[in-house]
């Protein structure tokens, strides 16, 4: 499998957790709030573990990986292509830093047809 495909599969995994993970979240947030009375009368480690419960972990976690993995091949991918110059290779390299999941998705469009993938 080359560089971009790999980007490719490593971006969707993490876009498909980030779904996961806010779908799971706000579930927990808003049966938190909205059943506020039941909860004052519970002890409040019960609270913390239905916000933070192990699939919101499990996700994140899955998340965060995958993220910086992207962001990671994203930047060895730029770096090494003898093709790009140096200013837009300075240019990529901050946005993957700055602004990772906007510079992947830009990424991901413009490197099929353009000069980065082999």
């Amino acid at each position: 499998m080359g560089k971009y495909n790999t980007f490719r599969a490593v971006f969707i995994i993490s876009f498909v957790s980030m779904i996961i993970f806010l779908v799971i979240y706000l579930q927990a947030v808003f049966g938190f709030a909205f059943h506020a009375d039941e909860y004052n009368r519970h002890d409040p480690l019960e609270v913390l573990t239905t916000i933070f419960s192990p699939a919101v972990i499990v996700s994140g976690i899955i998340m965060a990986i995958s993220s910086l993995v992207y962001r990671i091949l994203g930047i060895v991918h730029v770096a090494k292509s003898k093709t790009v110059s140096d200013g837009e290779k300075a240019l990529w390299i901050i946005g993957f830093i700055i602004m990772g999941f906007i510079t992947g998705i830009v990424f991901l469009v413009m490197a099929k047809g353009r000069k980065f993938t082999e």
